[in-house]
């Protein structure tokens, strides 16, 4: 028995990333192996990397004229990665100031975090996504015990020229350990020297930073730089004109979620889809669609029913109220609903 303890020590000494809960990987062969795909099959995907998605924009909710490319991998690909997604990054355990692409949690587990704050500082990282690049994930896989070659054929199986592709399943989960071996961890252990009290969450490319007693504007200021000053160091940018502080006497916002004193809605948000809704019963869908700024009745449909959602797991009672008007005003404009898959406004990259 210590034998076989012994033995495992070492293989764990030598390969971390059993102890992270990936499998084994040494060369191309073993890593195709785990997948479940022929070590050909994986250079191929490799090497044709770029001829294998299909580039187009859709509109960024609420801005006009503004776009976010999207890089959607054929068939083939995405298995693969799905696959890769299954057995090798959703092994790894992430810690609970990650919220966002982790299976169980969402933005509401984020905020719950933030309740009760005293101050709040928010902050956006500028470009989140495509300032993941290949070399970064390669050394980030090497730091999980991965060796230089497997590390480099998996980056090279998650990026599109370079850097990540919004619209890859694997991206999400790629991005989270990314940003926490670049930046995460040191920003939570130099919050941790300013003061113990400070919380860290990271949603995506949202940051949030709470502290629950009075801080001194120095120390809050101390706290930002810190931030801005490890995201530059691995390699991101935070997008100064969306930072913003939020003390206690003001209405507190995390991820859009009212923490003041417990998770709640915006008033002003819930009044607003309240309204749009009830004017679908009143006038119908088609006549609502331009007044709303969707480019189409699908569109208008697909906004509300995920403004539902979120909702839902807000504030459940609410929720439920909206969604019944809503449901009656879709029997009454069935004729107008008919078509309720819409992408937004797509384009050309």
């Amino acid at each position: 028995m210590s034998s076989y303890t012994e033995t495992r020590a070492d293989v764990v000494e030598f390969f971390p990333q059993i102890k992270y809960g990936m499998p084994l990987a040494i060369c191309d062969r073993s890593l195709a192996y785990h997948i479940g795909i022929h070590n050909k099959t994986l250079w191929y995907l490799i090497s044709a990397n770029s001829k294998l998605y299909t580039s187009f924009s859709i509109a960024k909710r609420g801005k006009s004229r503004s776009f976010r490319a999207i890089h959607d991998p054929d068939k083939r690909l995405k298995r693969v990665q799905r696959v890769f997604l299954a057995r090798f990054l959703n092994k790894i355990p992430m810690s609970p100031h990650i919220g966002a692409y982790v299976l169980g949690r969402s933005c509401l587990d984020t905020a719950k975090q933030h309740v009760k704050s005293s101050v709040i500082v928010s902050m956006d990282i500028k470009d989140f996504f495509p300032s993941v690049r290949r070399a970064t994930i390669r050394k980030c896989f090497k730091s999980y015990g991965y060796n230089h070659r497997v590390a480099s054929l998996i980056a090279g199986l998650v990026t599109f020229r370079g850097s990540l592709p919004q619209g890859a399943p694997t991206s999400g989960a790629i991005a989270n350990l990314v940003a926490n071996w670049a930046f995460d961890q040191n920003i939570m252990r130099d919050l941790a020297a300013i003061d113990t009290g400070w919380r860290y969450t990271r949603y995506s490319d949202d940051i949030d930073v709470s502290h629950p007693e009075k801080r001194s504007r120095e120390e809050v200021f101390e706290v930002i730089n810190c931030v801005r000053v490890h995201v530059s160091r691995g390699g991101f940018r935070i997008n100064d004109e969306k930072t913003k502080t939020e003390s206690y006497w003001n209405r507190q916002t995390v991820l859009g979620v009212v923490v003041n004193t417990k998770p709640n809605i915006a008033r002003f948000e819930y009044e607003r889809v309240k309204a749009i809704i009830h004017n679908c019963l009143v006038d119908g869908f088609v006549a609502q669609t331009p007044r709303s700024g969707c480019a189409s009745t699908g569109a208008l449909i697909s906004h509300l029913r995920g403004k539902l959602a979120y909702f839902q797991q807000i504030a459940p009672h609410k929720a439920a109220k909206l969604r019944q008007v809503f449901d009656v005003a879709r029997e009454i404009h069935r004729d107008e609903t008919k078509d309720e898959v819409d992408f937004g406004t797509i384009g050309t990259v």
